[in-house]
């Protein structure tokens, strides 16, 4: 609360571990290609019916969302990895090596020109941070797409005995709606660590807005009309839903619940579940229905991204306007907005809390003998130096050109002073300036408690009473702590 930056994007990237020996590396690297290509054919194959194509096939999005959130794989040994993967699937499921061959052949086609129309994008589309970002992502799907299907269809055509008018668009239609509906989740994971965060982070706005489940309670009925009624409407029940999920949660989130979505509408219409009602055995209506699928999940991300890139705006904009431009610390009118709210929150605690108020002590002279950079300088590390020792849910604010103030929630006398001390003595550390000069600075503390059964005490009298201990601070020589007067006794 005391001037942090607000969060920026829904993604985290992955900490840089300690180094690793090149040819080691290149092993964990060929590992996990060779393992993500190879659970994931696994699955895909499992959703193959007999001598047909798989009904669902994740592997191809799933390696070309790894390669290009993390680049290092795409290296020679990278690719051999991913072919060996393919390979090995296909060969303890039972196909023959030249099939395999065949089939490995048209994913790495699609793989490779989706990296390559990847390179093209900007670091900002890919993560869905712009509004026609999603756009760009079905763009290299559909490139992605084709190329495996330049490949994949005369396989089909032979593997199968496929019409090659219809393989292509049966090859094509699956590539894309797998890509499309994939690529966003894998490129917008958070790393395992800040998933599990943002788990907890929900549940609490749950328990505090019990509505937060209602876009999920709306799709689930959605979905559940899609089976009851079907028809050929059936896939387009949950777009309102998506809609809702789209505004009411992060990026990642709606692009997880659109994936699981999509596969499940593709399944269930394999299955007989959804009867959308169509005749005959012509592969038209499942072409059709496959790149209706991935044109669905254009909107709703789409929407999420642009929501994305609005809250982002607004709290850079809340941000810029209630901290300090300087300091970072928050501005005057932000300390007192906010420092009110706190206390009644303390106030329906029954907690007590501390106000303090802070002056660099002969900071005029600062500037005069050593200029208004020298002087910034220190407020800068001052401030620097007092969030190293203020909780998360502290306050620290600037209230005037040196004077600054701090609100501590359920904080005691004990704690207050010690946390004052701390303050003073880390403050008064020597400052080094870039020109070599080094400034010996100290602060002044005046601190104030508000007991639990004083809760109808203002903010402002509380930083008045702390104000009139600062003083005291002062006028007995600085580069002290003075406990207000009232607390004495």
């Amino acid at each position: 609360m005391y001037g942090q930056s607000p969060e920026s994007s829904a993604q985290e990237h992955i900490a840089a571990a300690a180094p690793v020996p090149a040819p080691r590396q290149h092993l964990l690297n060929a590992t996990l290609v060779a393992g993500v290509v190879l659970v994931a054919c696994v699955l895909g194959i499992l959703t193959r019916p007999d001598h047909q194509l798989a009904a669902f096939w994740p592997a191809n999005a799933l390696l070309l969302g790894l390669l290009v959130r993390r680049p290092a794989l795409a290296s020679p040994v990278g690719w051999a990895a991913a072919a060996l993967g393919f390979i090995a699937a296909d060969l303890l499921t039972g196909n023959s090596l030249p099939t395999t061959l065949r089939l490995t052949a048209a994913n790495l086609a699609g793989v490779i020109a989706g990296w390559l129309a990847f390179r093209q994008i900007r670091r900002e589309d890919r993560l869905l941070q712009r509004p026609l970002s999603m756009l760009w992502v079905l763009l290299a799907s559909a490139v992605a797409a084709a190329a495996a299907t330049l490949v994949g269809s005369v396989t089909a055509h032979l593997l199968v005995h496929m019409n090659l008018a219809k393989a292509v668009g049966i090859w094509f239609s699956a590539e894309l709606v797998s890509y499309v509906a994939i690529l966003p989740v894998v490129l917008l994971a958070p790393s395992p660590r800040a998933l599990a965060r943002e788990f907890q982070q929900y549940l609490l706005r749950v328990r505090r807005v019990p509505g937060m489940w209602l876009p999920l309670v709306g799709l689930a009925i959605a979905m559940l009309l899609g089976v009851v009624i079907g028809g050929p409407g059936a896939i387009a029940f949950p777009v309102p839903a998506l809609l809702w999920c789209a505004l009411a949660y992060r990026l990642f989130t709606t692009a997880l619940v659109t994936l699981l979505l999509c596969v499940w509408t593709l399944i269930a219409i394999a299955n007989g579940i959804i009867d959308l009602g169509l005749q005959g055995d012509s592969a038209l209506p499942v072409i059709s229905l496959r790149i209706g699928m991935a044109l669905l999940v254009v909107a709703p991300l789409t929407v999420a991204g642009v929501n994305a890139a609005r809250n982002h705006l607004l709290a850079a904009l809340n941000h810029a306007a209630d901290h300090d431009s300087l300091t970072g610390a928050l501005t005057r009118s932000a300390f007192l907005r906010r420092g009110r709210r706190l206390l009644q929150d303390v106030a329906r605690e029954q907690a007590p809390a501390v106000a303090m108020m802070l002056d660099i002590d002969h900071f005029k002279s600062v500037n005069d003998r050593h200029g208004h950079a020298a002087g910034d300088a220190v407020l800068v590390a001052f401030v620097q130096r007092a969030r190293g020792l203020l909780r998360e849910e502290d306050m620290l604010g600037r209230l005037g050109g040196e004077e600054f103030a701090v609100l501590m929630p359920a904080t005691g006398l004990h704690d207050a002073t010690l946390v004052a001390e701390r303050l003073r003595s880390h403050a008064s550390h020597l400052l080094a300036l870039e020109d070599g000069r080094v400034l010996d600075i100290t602060v002044s503390v005046g601190v104030t408690l508000q007991q639990p059964h004083e809760d109808d005490l203002p903010l402002e009298v509380m930083l008045k009473h702390a104000d009139d201990a600062l003083y005291r601070a002062k006028a007995m020589g600085r580069n002290r702590v003075v406990m207000d007067p009232r607390l004495k006794g």
